[in-house]
């Protein structure tokens, strides 16, 4: 499934459907021919992995940094392709066939050079111009500040939400008049997550009393996004001891059953023990 808005619809789309594609080529190609192999012992299950791909640099001109064509088995280094070299390289000893088989069809060579030195590179560059239009594109991230009761009637959660930002290092104070909270004034923290479509959210809590008098604001650091409290609290106590009483009848139900049980197997036992004495 695409992970970012710029993959769902329209070149984007159409792009991460192509990369998907060749890398699937290139996945298949590799896999079935390793599979294939006599050399290969397999004892019980086993697990191949491939990955395929490249970095690359604007600094400004175009720079390959790395290319990568690798296969992995059980999780260990098996096979991959050197860019420098022009050629397969075995990392181990049962993949020495498959690297003289690839090596010596160049084919197989101008494949994978291709894929590495082009489609690559030419899908990378296209994936940053998305990438940058989203992120200019993305909006400002929001914040809210809201108190929940707590089942201890004296407590309140009071939590701030920012969402919407890009999934970075988001610095989010939390402040108590003027005084900003950390996690040894019992802050407490979701870290980031992400929402679904690309931005992200981060949750900070704190247990006051519900009869404070003291000011809470929270916003993000070098930004100009700041929310304060506004005092009110939302009452879910009702909700809280009607969850309460629904975990209790959950957690008495095995005993229940228990109970029923044994007492289904002592009238049976005491039938049976009547119907042998009658005879």
């Amino acid at each position: 499934m695409p992970m970012r808005n710029w993959m769902r619809e329209g070149g984007g789309h159409d792009l991460w459907n192509t990369v998907r594609r060749l890398n699937m080529q290139q996945w298949d190609r590799g896999r079935t021919a390793i599979l294939n192999d006599k050399g290969i012992q397999m004892a019980g299950a086993a697990v191949l992995q491939g990955r395929f791909g490249c970095e690359i640099e604007q600094n400004p001109y175009l720079r390959i940094r790395r290319t990568f064509a690798q296969f992995g088995w059980n999780g260990l280094d098996f096979l991959s392709f050197s860019f420098s070299r022009q050629k397969w390289e075995a990392s181990v000893g049962s993949a020495v066939p498959i690297e003289t088989k690839w090596n010596s069809d160049t084919g197989i060579i101008k494949n994978t050079t291709f894929y590495l030195d082009f489609f690559c590179v030419r899908h990378v560059m296209r994936s940053s111009s998305y990438e940058e239009k989203e992120s200019q594109e993305t909006p400002q991230p929001t914040a809210a500040l809201f108190a929940k009761r707590y089942l201890n009637t004296g407590k309140v959660i009071l939590t701030c939400l920012v969402s919407g930002f890009r999934c970075i290092n988001m610095m989010v104070g939390f402040y108590r008049d003027k005084d900003i909270l950390a996690e040894k004034d019992g802050l407490l923290s979701t870290g980031i997550r992400p929402n679904g479509d690309g931005t992200c959210q981060l949750r900070k809590s704190l247990y006051i009393s519900n009869s404070t008098e003291e000011s809470y604001s929270c916003g993000v650091h070098f930004g100009n996004l700041t929310v304060k409290w506004d005092g009110k609290i939302w009452d879910l106590a009702v909700d809280h001891s009607k969850r309460h009483h629904y975990w209790l009848l959950w957690s008495l139900a095995p005993i229940v059953l228990f109970i029923l049980m044994l007492m289904l197997l002592w009238f049976t036992a005491v039938k049976q023990d009547k119907f042998t004495t009658e005879v």
